[in-house]
């Protein structure tokens, strides 16, 4: 039988997986390049291609803003620092 604490330590070594040892400041970072990448590819689609993706686009931030700060954040929480390092 498992221990709760190994349970624990899989799920927070997972969640230090998915983070990447990324800070806070590298996931806003990354978090403003990922909606310039979205500006550019809404342009595109809008002008270049006659396609109206608005009605998607809450839906990528939203994916986007989970991905970068939800890791940290439980980090965070759980450890006392965004990147999960001891």
């Amino acid at each position: 039988m498992t221990n709760g604490t190994s349970r624990n330590n899989a799920l927070l070594e997972k969640i230090r997986q998915a983070n990447g040892g990324r800070s806070l400041f590298a996931s806003a970072i990354c978090f403003c390049g990922a909606m310039a990448m979205l500006g550019f590819a809404n342009m595109l689609c809008r002008f270049g291609l006659n396609i109206d993706l608005t009605y998607l686009l809450p839906w990528m931030i939203g994916g986007t803003v989970l991905w970068l700060f939800v890791p940290p954040l439980i980090l965070w929480l759980w450890t006392g620092t965004p990147s999960g390092k001891r």
